[in-house]
Formats: structure tokens, sequence, C-alpha cells
């Protein structure tokens, strides 16, 4: 039963339980005529949107309710407004284009975005709640995760906190970038200005990490084979205070500037540092360790097991220092065709192997990058113009 109010009332005066309502006209939201059943909706209804409607006021999600945003349609603040999504099954379903100024979702309440999901300030999953995005989540000022968030699509965001659950597959972009929780990490890419885990984090399947300053580990961290980070300034792995700091190294990571162990190091993968390195802990495992100043570390007051190896396999962090983490290609990883995100647009580049090899150089038309005939795995590509010249790695699958 549909829910009647006069055209010129905005709430209706009496409710008559949860009911779906769909829009059949664009305008705001808190107008009874772009509404099927002319009334005023609640936040316990199932509310479907196909045209352009305009939130004009800050909403909850209550009950088991939901809201839809089909592929048609759009909802989008009008002015500085807010949402919350509130209770075991309640949903915010996004499928088109929808903004808000802060986002949550509390105490159970979820929903997906496989649209354009614009959020200007914070993004909130709560305890209980669970939240996953394929479209393209961005904007946001503050993302905070007490619940779990599953991304397999885009994720550009400020300051990233972690204390649940964070299952990612798909690209994401953060400032400052912090785990105490679980993150699980199975393919895509990250590109962070600076990185911190206390908790546990696990990279598996594809993809990469790029940290543009500092990255740090007083947690547990473990990198498959196959996989790569690589840390523009210093990479730290301990803690201060005395507690523990694990890192298990399968694969590879490069380090553009100093290297400290103040704990526990172990794997079967291979580093490449830049600068200075510091061992203060212990180094277990058979990976192979090379310093660009001299092979070997540094400075050791902690203990080297044995199996490791100093520069067997040979690297470079030369080619890779100056990479932005302001210039992105899409998707990436892939099969060879590449599309540059980016204001400028560049007409040549070059192709070199994480090792700093040139393999060779290429001519770049409409910021879109060939590479179909290469073999399978990481390369890092200069791009070029009359006055730029940036870099950027790409993977190929």
């Amino acid at each position: 039963m549909k829910k009647i109010a006069l055209a010129f009332l905005i709430l209706p005066l009496i409710s008559f339980g949860q009911v779906t309502i769909t829009s059949i006209q664009s305008g705001n939201a808190t107008n009874p005529l772009i509404w099927d059943c002319t009334c005023f909706p609640t936040t316990d209804d199932h509310i479907i949107i196909n045209h352009a409607v305009n939130m004009d006021v800050d909403w909850a999600i209550t009950a088991a309710g939901s809201i839809t945003v089909n592929s048609s349609g759009s909802l989008l603040q009008a002015g500085v407004h807010s949402i919350l999504i509130d209770g075991a099954g309640s949903q915010y379903l996004n499928y088109g284009s929808s903004s808000f100024y802060n986002v949550a979702y509390t105490n159970g309440g979820g929903g997906n975005n496989a649209g354009n999901f614009l959020i200007t300030r914070g993004l909130y999953v709560g305890p209980l709640s669970a939240v996953s995005n394929s479209g393209v989540l961005h904007g946001i000022d503050s993302l905070l995760v007490e619940g779990s968030l599953n991304n397999s699509g885009t994720c550009y965001a400020g300051n990233i906190l972690n204390t649940g659950v964070f299952t990612q597959s798909g690209q994401i972009v953060g400032d400052s970038v912090g785990n105490t929780g679980t993150f699980n990490s199975t393919g895509g890419y990250m590109y962070f200005n600076a990185f911190g885990n206390t908790g546990t984090f696990n990279m598996t399947g594809t993809g990469f990490m790029d940290v543009l300053y500092n990255w740090a580990n007083i947690g547990d961290f473990t990198l498959d084979p196959g996989l790569e980070i690589f840390a523009h300034n210093d990479f730290y792995n301990g803690d201060s205070l005395g507690g523990s700091a694990n890192l298990h190294n399968n694969g590879l990571i490069e380090v553009a500037n100093n290297f400290l162990n103040g704990y526990f190091v172990d794997g079967t993968g291979s580093f490449c540092i830049s600068n200075d390195t510091y061992n203060v802990g212990l180094m277990n495992g058979t990976f192979d360790f090379c310093d660009n100043t001299g092979g070997g570390i540094d400075l050791n007051t902690g203990t080297v097991a044995p199996g490791i190896t100093f520069c067997s396999t040979g690297c470079s962090v030369g080619v890779v220092e100056n990479i932005v983490s302001t210039l992105y290609v899409f998707p990436n990883p892939s099969t060879g065709m590449f599309e540059i995100d980016s204001q400028n647009h560049y007409t040549r580049g070059s192709v070199f192997s994480v090792s700093g090899k040139l393999i060779e150089q290429i001519v770049i038309e409409e910021n879109t990058i060939n590479l179909n005939h290469l073999t399978i795995g990481t390369y890092i590509v200069t791009l070029q113009n009359l006055t730029t010249t940036e870099r950027i790695k790409i993977i190929i699958q």
C-alpha cells in the first residue's frame, strides 16, 4: 500500500509500513511529485531511482530499508548533505551516480557501488557493516574501516585507516595509509604517499605497492612471489617500543633511500636498496639482499642467516627513484594496452626492465601505450613530451 500525501506536504501524515517507491521524474528528493506514490519516502522504504534526483536534505536508511540508484539515475547532494545507512539489512546500492558530503555505514548496514560515487569528506564503515566497490569511489578526505570493505574497482582517498578487514583487488590511491586490522591485497595496484602497518597485511595473487615517501611495518607483513613493493624514501621494519615486527619477503622490494630492519625479516625473495642499510634484528631465510652502495649491509649489529645471498641477481633502483604518484595508467595490470590518466599529452616514451635495462623506445598516440608485443612481466615506462618527463610502473599479465 502506498503512502498518500497532498502535493504541498513535505512529509506524510501517516505511515503505512515499508513499501517500494520509484522515481518517475527528475527533481528534488523532498518533492512528492517525483515519486510514484506522490509522497515523501520514509527511511525504511525501498527507494528506486531511475532519474536525476537532488538530495536536498540529510538522509538515513534504517530498519532494512534501501536506496537503489540504477544506471539511468543519480542521487547527488544539493548543497552539503550526508547519508547514514544503519542497521542489519539496510543498504545503499549505486549503479549510476551518487554524491554526498559524509557517508556512514553502521550496525550492519552495507551496500555496493558499481557506478560513480563521490564523497567529499568522510566515509565510515562501522563494525558489522560490509561495503563493496567495483566502480569508482573517489573524492574522499578520510576513510575509516572498522567493518569490512572489498575494493575491486578504483578507490581514491586521502587518509585511510583500516582497523577491520580490507580486501583489495582493484586500484587504490591514498595519502597517509595505516592498517591495524587485516588487509588482504589479492590483485590490482596500490599508490600511497606514506604507509604504515601494525596489523596483518598480506599481498598475494598479482599487483604491486608503490609508496612515495616512507614505508613502515610494525606488525606482520607478507609479500608473495612475483609481487613487488617500491618505496621511494625510507623502508623500516621494527618496533621501537619493543614489540614484534615480522616481514616475510618472497617477492621483490626496492627502496630508493635507506633500509632498516629492527626485528625479523625472512623469505625467498630479494631486496634492492639504493642508499644506507642497517640490521639490528634477525635476517633469516634465503632471500637475496643487494645494497647499491656496496653490496652487503652497511651496518650489522644483529644476525644474518648463512642462507642469505648478496647481489647474486644484481639490481638498480636508479631508474625508478623519480616515479610520481600523480600519474596513472589503466587498466594496470593489463594484457598490453594502457590508457594514460593525465592532463599532459605524451608523444613518446622508453620502456625499461625493473633492473634498469632499456628495452625499447615507443611512440605514444592519444595517450595510449601499446605493449602487446612484450612478454608478461613488470616494466618501468618513461613518458615524455616537449616539457615533461615522468615515469610509471606497469604490469603485463
